[in-house]
């Protein structure tokens, strides 16, 4: 590989509310294959889901809180727009348009890879770019669906591999696959339990108060998104 091309990460969700493995997920991919940037892309209006009715800025904010406290983490707004829905393949290019000259390695959890094949080409992601994947506690690539199991007989790197740091300075055409595994944090436990604490305490007391009744978010969020999330009375109503 030329010296002077840049390796980039990238991890899109709707991080409603960003969580602390969120970021160690970032961190350990970017520390482990040695990346020179790592961008995470919050999405305004995930095409599959319908419980984002926080909106973009909130969410953006709660990264920029978490990022700050690493180097070379970068948050993006490429996918601020709410009005159409932002897909895996469309984000690929755009950031191919902005760091035409990087190789970019697309990051997501087992339990996505699992169901690629239903994503809008999900399957076709790494003829443009690399793909990443990190293990997730309750996943297991046995339970993929067929079409994904065909897809890793011919793109699938696994760590252990001979090859595995070769490929890495490849452009493309590569799934890699990491040993290490991280919780499956639920955000709509997190959201439920917000939805629960101001049902209960009408004078919005501080939630750390409350350890025993909100076990989750205390052990998950960040003391200073818990304090964010509160101030500004997000997740109050239980979504659907």
């Amino acid at each position: 590989m030329i010296q002077n091309i840049k390796k980039i990460g990238v991890l899109g969700g709707s991080f409603n509310p960003p969580h602390n493995d969120h970021i160690r997920i970032a961190e350990y991919i970017k520390n482990r294959l040695s990346l020179d940037k790592f961008i995470i892309v919050p999405n305004a209006q995930p095409p599959h889901k319908n419980t984002c009715h926080v909106g973009f800025e909130h969410r953006r904010k709660m990264l920029e809180i978490l990022a700050c406290q690493y180097d070379d983490l970068e948050i993006s707004d490429i996918e601020s727009d709410p009005n159409v829905p932002h897909y895996t393949i469309d984000l690929i290019d755009k950031i191919r348009n902005l760091y035409p000259k990087a190789y970019v390695f697309f990051c997501m959890g087992m339990d996505s890879l699992i169901y690629l094949d239903k994503w809008k080409n999900g399957l076709s992601i790494t003829e443009k770019r690399n793909i990443v994947v990190i293990g997730r506690k309750g996943y297991s690539i046995e339970e993929a669906n067929p079409p994904v199991k065909d897809y890793l007989k011919s793109h699938a790197v696994y760590e252990d591999s001979d090859d595995f740091s070769q490929k890495l300075n490849e452009e493309k055409g590569n799934c890699f696959l990491l040993k290490e595994c991280f919780n499956d944090v639920s955000s709509s436990k997190i959201r439920l339990e917000f939805d629960e604490f101001y049902k209960n305490d009408k004078h919005k007391k501080d939630l750390f108060d409350y350890a025993d009744k909100f076990p989750y978010s205390l052990k998950y969020l960040d003391k200073e998104i818990i304090e964010y999330i509160t101030k500004n009375s997000l997740y109050k109503e239980r979504e659907s």
